[in-house]
């Protein structure tokens, strides 16, 4: 082998290894690198759960997630979730959540349903009160108080009142209007007292809020002392009272209201 054979191979061994190097880093450059995540798993829906139901086990599903995905509040237990009552309407693949569920009451599934600190209060309504039927669970109404003080007056009582039941149903599945007799609002105890005070003082009317609408509205001060007692009215008494005169002539003296008036009656 002569030396300029020799260099040829030389020169082709370190082009060979230059463009396997430049190379291997132009692979490394342009790949992306696969990372590595850890995951938790949490409670989803495997059905559509209507407000007020009690979770089974048939209704839950465990599905993994990155954690960075996961909620806060999220349930991660199905120990949790399950004989808990829906608040809300759950649907399927949905992320359970620990504010959706309520713990199982010994009352009715509506008392499992309320606040803490609340009441439910019901009042009669007709339709025109109910807004023709268009009121269901889960909406929320000012409530208006109208009233005789010289004259016809209106006063805002209450306002963003949350609806809880609309006769006997606390579910919201029928979005379509419905004539009813009764509604359930959840009240605090004050409110409820303003409520009794402004039914004895006259009639109630409720009007319907958007959903989106977080407007405060200035209540008017109710009192009890407002309320206006309808004044007695006796009915007017008709008396009679027989006297003797002269004359055998008796007189009959009739009295109607403030006036009086004689009869004279001949024997």
């Amino acid at each position: 082998m002569n030396n300029k054979t020799l260099l040829f191979v030389v020169l082709s061994l370190v082009f060979g290894v230059t463009a396997v190097y430049l190379a291997q880093n132009w692979l490394k450059s342009n790949t992306k690198e696969e990372v590595v995540t850890s995951s938790g798993t949490v409670i989803t829906m495997a059905t559509e759960v209507p407000l007020g139901a009690i979770l089974q086990r048939k209704h839950l599903s465990l599905t993994s997630v990155p954690e960075a995905l996961i909620p806060k509040g999220a349930v991660v237990d199905l120990a949790e979730a399950e004989g808990k009552v829906v608040k809300q309407k759950l649907y399927p693949g949905e992320v359970l959540r620990s504010e959706r569920l309520t713990a199982k009451g010994e009352g009715s599934t509506l008392a499992s349903l309320i606040t803490p600190t609340m009441r439910a209060v019901t009042i009669r309504v007709n339709d025109v009160v109910g807004v023709a039927g268009f009121l269901l669970p889960g909406n929320r109404v000012d409530i208006i108080n109208i009233f005789k003080s010289s004259g016809i007056k209106t006063d805002i009582v209450l306002s963003n009142v949350k609806i809880l039941a609309i006769d006997q149903r606390a579910s919201n599945d029928e979005n379509k209007p419905v004539l009813v007799r009764a509604v359930t609002l959840e009240l605090s105890l004050d409110q409820a007292e303003i409520l009794m005070i402004a039914k004895s003082r006259g009639s109630l009317q409720l009007a319907l809020r958007n959903p989106n609408d977080k407007a405060v509205i200035e209540l008017a001060e109710v009192e009890e002392a407002d309320i206006r007692k309808e004044k007695e009215v006796k009915p007017l008494l008709v008396q009679s009272v027989m006297r003797s005169e002269p004359k055998n002539t008796d007189k009959i003296l009739l009295l109607k209201g403030m006036k009086e008036q004689e009869i004279k009656v001949n024997n």
